[in-house]
Order: C-alpha cells, then structure tokens, then sequence
C-alpha cells in the first residue's frame, strides 16, 4: 500500500534546483549525496512536468533507480497520461471487464447491427426452403403447413427480414462475445473500440482511482512515498 507522511512546510524543496532535490533525496535514502546522481527522466515527455531520475553510482547496488516528482499532484498527472497512452496503444493489456465498462455497449450493438441484419438476410435468402423453415422454428416461429403434394411454401421478403431480426437480436445480446467469436478474445476489444470507442479520459482516471497513481509508475513494488520536503517519489528497479 502506498505510504504517506505529513508534510511540513518548512520543509519545502525547491524542485526546479536538482542540487536541493539531490540533497533532499539523500537524506530521505539516508545516502551520502555525492553517491547518487540526478538527471531528467524521460518521463518528462508525457507533459506532466519534470521528472527527475536518481541512481546510485556504480553498480555496487545493484543500480537502484528511483524517480521523484514535486508532489502527488503531478505523480496523479503522469499516471493519468501513461494511462490513457496505454489504453489507446494497447487496450487489451487491461482486464477485459474493465475495457468493456467503459465500451458504449449500446452503441456498438446499434454500429453492429445493420450490417449483420443484413448479412442474416442474404444467408437466409441463399437458404433452401425446408432449411429456411427449420431456422424459423428454431427461433420460436410456427412453421407453415405442407401442402397436399408434401411441399412447403417459399418463404416471402417479409418472413425472411424477420427471422433475419430475430436472429441479429440474439445474436447482439451480448456483442462483446458476438465479436469474440469472429477476431478472438483480445482482438476483440480493439474492434469493439474501433467501432464504438472508448472514453480514454474515464477509463484512465478510473485506474488511477482504483489502483493508485503509484501502480503504474513503480514497476519494482508499485509503491510510491513522500519525503519531509514533500517530494514524490518510487523504486523503478
């Protein structure tokens, strides 16, 4: 769980000075400082603000790394945008329940609809008449009488569109497993959202909320702490 502890405001740092943020870390590592060097994090780059990257020189430990921003306001900031980078470069990394809570699921029956509609029909068109009579009782409907010769009626226009709609609302029940069946389990989710999209924005924030901004920035224990001058910082490896 990540830890936090009271700030005290005479314990500011001056963040904009790498020296003061330098010094700032030792203490909290309890490390001499002229062991550690700083640099900016190329985590910068997602627009969150500096983000500095602290090591321990030579390799006697193992190169720890950790990665500090000002405050929690900035490290919820960069979480939320390598969040919403990786749910529009790879959505199907995330737990396939969470994705689809955020798929407009009746949007996407309504874009699936049509054209299945009228993929149903065209099958049932090319259908034999006793094969076609046989789909329509399955689906619930009274199937016509013989005639005297033992021949069945051919079905009309009307009779087709409706068994065509029929089976498309079975069918889109549940679209999320109707397109699994046809691209498999991941590249599901990627159709889903090429079709009907994805509120990046939402499903990041809602990450974020869930799990903390910290499991997503820590990949050595998905923790992050605050030192006394109320830096943010985390273990990368």
């Amino acid at each position: 769980m990540t830890r936090r502890r009271t700030v005290r405001a005479a314990d500011s740092v001056d963040f904009d000075d790498e020296d003061s943020v330098l010094a700032e870390m030792a203490r909290e590592l309890d490390i001499d400082p002229d062991e550690l060097r700083i640099k900016e994090s190329h985590l910068g780059d997602f627009g969150a603000g500096t983000v500095y990257e602290v090591t321990i020189r030579g390799s006697k430990n193992g190169g720890k790394e950790w990665h500090v921003v000002a405050d929690d306001d900035q490290e919820r900031k960069l979480a939320l945008a390598i969040v919403k980078q990786d749910l529009e470069e790879s959505p199907e990394n995330f737990n396939q329940d969470f994705i689809e809570s955020h798929i407009d699921m009746d949007r996407l029956k309504r874009d699936l609809e049509s054209d299945l509609q009228s993929q149903n029909e065209e099958t049932l068109r090319d259908m034999r008449d006793r094969e076609f009579w046989r789909e329509w009782e399955r689906e619930g409907f009274d199937t016509p009488e013989e005639d005297e010769d033992g021949d069945v009626p051919s079905p009309d226009e009307d009779q087709i569109v409706e068994l065509a709609e029929r089976q498309t609302e079975e069918q889109l029940k549940d679209p999320m497993s109707y397109l699994e069946d046809i691209y498999g389990r991941e590249d599901a989710v990627k159709k889903a959202i090429d079709i009907a999209g994805i509120d990046v924005d939402a499903a990041a924030e809602d990450a974020v909320d869930t799990d903390g901004a910290a499991h997503f920035l820590s990949s050595y224990d998905s923790n992050s702490y605050v030192t006394k001058g109320g830096l943010v910082y985390w273990r990368q490896n």
